[in-house]
């Protein structure tokens, strides 16, 4: 009599939940991946918005004027906002605000930081965080 060896090995059962099990835990690990990167953009805004407000305040101090470059202001609810002049302020080192100084209107600017009178700093285009664009002060 011929002795028949049973088939040892995975079904195809057990390979489809495997294959589904690391599909849910690699998709959660890139949605928390980019909620992290949303939130680093954010406090790297945040981090650039206090160096400037620090840099600023010590430009009003000593000058009496707000560090602001020449083009017009643009008005948003109903409030004056300028293009801060980076070059004025020392020791700058900056994550965002890349079109400060280019030629053309502020209205069509959007990766600038701006100021107004209370010297409030934004940095007009924001950062997006959990879905949400955000421009802190």
């Amino acid at each position: 009599m011929i002795k028949i060896k049973s088939q040892k090995g995975i079904t195809m059962v057990s390979l489809i939940i495997t294959i589904i099990i690391l599909l849910i835990l690699s998709g959660t690990a890139i949605h928390n991946l980019n909620l992290s990167n949303g939130v680093a953009r954010y406090n790297n805004m945040v981090a650039d918005i206090k160096l400037l407000n620090d840099k600023t305040l010590v430009y009003y101090n000593k000058y009496g004027e707000i560090p602001k470059t020449d083009k017009n202001s643009i008005n948003i609810n109903n409030e004056e906002y300028y293009e801060l002049n980076i070059s004025k302020l020392e020791g700058i080192t900056l994550n965002y605000g890349k079109e400060y100084g280019q030629e053309g209107d502020l209205t069509t600017s959007s990766d600038i930081y701006v100021i107004n009178s209370n010297l409030n700093i934004y940095y007009l285009k924001g950062v997006e965080k959990t879905g949400e664009i955000y421009h802190e002060k």
